[in-house]
């Protein structure tokens, strides 16, 4: 792939994963409930992407079974929690604050990655990290009087926010050298199977009786847009860009968030708000810079 047409690759990979915020409001507008939609999400995107495999990397799809004590606790701890955290914050929260908030996470991995390595965090990450939590926040409206603070979301929020920090280092020092789409789709395959079961103890029914075309209509959204494609067009970009660069442009999925929130929500930030987003992405662009980890971007 050249590296131009990577490059928009990756811009577009972004523009995906930010539809997933917006897109879960939309479901709950229609009636849709956080678990049984993370659940049914999780196992068609498992199946659309296993299937994919078994037709282009076939072996590394069935070397991956041995690994599958590693997936799951990838799966359980970091990104079935992040996104059980993120799905039921946005039932309090605006989709462009749960995703300023969720895009802690490059903040959290850095000061994580300083405390496990005992090495002390380098200038430009004491920078990020006091950037992007000065920007958490302002967007979350603690300073503005004209913002009504919702505390169960925020802390979902960030709760999100540090499972999936926690995925990304595990990820990274258990199976760095392992496919990361296969990666991906046992993550999914369990992330499904996980949340399923949490659902059903929750006394909540995974059966899509009374489901509208439109939630239907927005399930299939959420698996080809956030979950496949935005996978798909991310690791592909990578080849070309290098996870370094990748990672830096994927930096632009808050500002396609929200942007996009504003179009089809009508949502509406202070003033304040604004100048908490762009401390989040100044913040997440520094830790983001040259770390060697090849990562997803959060599409929780």
């Amino acid at each position: 792939m050249r590296r131009s047409t990577a490059l928009i690759a990756v811009v577009v990979s972004s523009a995906c994963f930010a539809t997933l915020a917006v897109l879960a409001r939309l479901a709950y507008a229609e009636g849709g409930r956080p678990l049984p939609l993370l659940t049914w999400r999780f196992a068609v995107a498992a199946a659309v992407m296993a299937t994919f495999l078994a037709l282009r990397q076939r072996s590394a799809l069935v070397a991956g079974v041995r690994d599958i004590p590693r997936y799951a606790l990838l799966s359980l701890t970091g990104y079935g929690a992040a996104s059980i955290c993120f799905f039921f914050a946005l039932r309090h929260l605006s989709a462009s604050v749960g995703t300023l908030l969720l895009y802690a996470y490059p903040a959290i991995v850095a000061v994580i990655e300083s405390v496990l390595d005992h090495q002390r965090l380098p200038a430009s990450r004491v920078v990020a990290v006091a950037l992007t939590f000065a920007g958490c926040a302002l967007a979350a409206g603690l300073l503005d009087s004209a913002v009504v603070v919702n505390v169960p979301g925020v802390l979902l929020a960030l709760g999100a926010a540090s499972a999936y920090a926690l995925f990304t280092l595990l990820s990274s020092r258990l199976i760095a050298d392992r496919s990361r789409l296969v990666l991906m789709t046992y993550t999914f395959g369990i992330s499904a199977i996980g949340i399923g079961v949490v659902t059903l103890l929750a006394g909540e029914s995974l059966v899509p009786t009374g489901w509208t075309p439109q939630l239907w209509l927005i399930l299939g959204l959420m698996v080809l847009l956030p979950t496949y494609a935005a996978v798909v067009l991310f690791l592909s970009g990578i080849r070309a860009l290098g996870p370094s660069r990748a990672s830096l442009i994927s930096t632009m999925e808050p500002v396609f968030t929200v942007a996009l929130a504003g179009v089809v929500l009508g949502e509406r930030m202070t003033a304040t708000q604004w100048a908490g987003a762009l401390l989040v992405i100044a913040g997440i662009a520094l830790a983001e810079r040259p770390r060697g980890v090849v990562e997803v971007p959060a599409a929780v």
